[in-house]
């Protein structure tokens, strides 16, 4: 399972969709707070967390630290429209797994996300259609 949190509803579903077609399950939130709370009641089954830069409310550095607290193992992969630089400055969280540059498409989160986990491509996953 795969937690996304992004304060955009369509961002969330997109991302979704494309974790699903490769094969993964993902859960989604819309705030740091509530990615904070899925964290907490799914600790033991996510895998990794998709991270946005630019959250409302609980900031995405307050929910990267909650949920490093809770579980120091997870891997966190932040993105952003800010260029990586900027972002990783900006962030500044040691134990980062990685960054993606929004926009991303379905072969860079995918090879993002399995260079995290340290997994090797699936033969059987399929890629989005293109209205995905």
């Amino acid at each position: 399972m795969i937690l996304v949190v992004d304060d955009q509803e369509l961002v969330c579903e997109g991302i979704r969709r494309m974790l699903e077609a490769a094969g993964f399950a993902a859960v989604t939130a819309l705030s740091g707070r509530t990615g904070i709370a899925l964290f907490r009641r799914h600790a033991s089954e996510i895998r990794a967390v998709l991270l946005d830069l630019r959250l409302p409310g609980e900031s995405a550095a307050a929910a990267f630290d909650e949920m490093r607290r809770i579980r120091p193992d997870v891997p966190v992969i932040l993105f952003s429209g800010t260029p990586e630089e900027l972002a990783r400055r900006e962030f500044a969280r040691a134990g980062l797994a990685g960054f993606l540059q929004k926009p991303f498409g379905f072969r860079d989160l995918i090879g993002k996300l399995r260079e995290v986990l340290g997994e090797e491509p699936q033969a059987g996953a399929r890629r989005p259609s293109p209205d995905a």
